[in-house]
C-alpha cells in the first residue's frame, strides 16, 4: 500500500547521514596563527618567533539541573569544588545554581584547555572565577592547575560565561 502524499519516508530510504562528532570531539582545540598582523591588518614584517599568537581553547556545557540534582544540600561537595567565594556570589544570586553551573563549566573548560582532567594534585579549588569591578568573569588559577598554565607558556586567560534555559556554557582562551 502505498504511503499518503506528504508522508515521510521509511528509514531505510534515506539517505543516510554521517554520524555526528559532537562538541566533546572538537575541544580542546589547538590553533596555530600562520600569519601574523597588525593592528593595522597588514602582514607584520617582523619574524613569526617574535610576533606568534598561540591560543588554546577550552569550552563546557553543563546542564543547570544536572548541578542542582548534585549539589543541592550537600555542603561538603559543593565546598570541594566551589571556592568561598564562588559559593557566597551564587547563593546571593537569585537563581544560585545557574550560576554554580557557570562556573563548574568554566572549571571543566579550563581543564579542557590545560589538556588535564581533574587528577593527581589537580583540585577543583585550584580554579576559582571570579568577577571584575565590571562585572566581567575572570579565571584565578592556583596551586598544581596555575604551574600547568606556567608550565604550558600561557601568560592570559580569557573567560566568557552564559547561561539560557537549563544550560551554562563556559569558553576559555589561553595565550601564550
Amino acid at each position: 500500500m502505498a504511503s499518503p502524499p506528504g508522508a515521510s519516508k521509511s528509514r531505510a530510504s534515506r539517505p543516510r547521514r554521517p554520524a555526528s562528532l559532537g562538541v566533546a570531539a572538537l575541544v580542546p582545540v589547538r590553533i596555530p596563527l600562520p600569519h601574523t598582523w597588525t593592528p593595522s591588518g597588514r602582514a607584520s614584517r617582523l619574524p613569526r618567533s617574535e610576533t606568534a599568537s598561540d591560543l588554546q581553547i577550552g569550552v563546557d556545557l553543563a546542564p543547570v539541573s544536572k548541578i542542582r540534582r548534585v549539589f543541592e544540600g550537600r555542603t561538603a561537595l559543593l565546598e570541594d569544588v566551589f571556592t568561598p567565594e564562588e559559593l557566597r556570589y551564587s547563593f546571593r544570586r537569585r537563581r544560585p545554581f545557574e550560576h554554580l553551573a557557570a562556573r563548574y563549566a568554566a572549571k571543566e573548560a579550563v581543564f579542557k584547555g590545560l589538556r588535564t582532567g581533574v587528577t593527581g594534585a589537580v583540585r577543583w579549588t585550584d580554579v576559582e572565577v571570579v568577577r571584575e569591578a565590571c562585572g566581567a568573569p575572570r579565571v584565578v588559577l592556583r596551586g598544581e592547575a596555575a604551574r600547568l598554565a606556567a608550565a604550558r607558556g600561557f601568560r592570559r586567560c580569557a573567560l566568557s560565561l552564559t547561561h539560557a534555559g537549563d544550560y551554562a556554557l563556559a569558553a576559555v582562551l589561553f595565550l601564550i
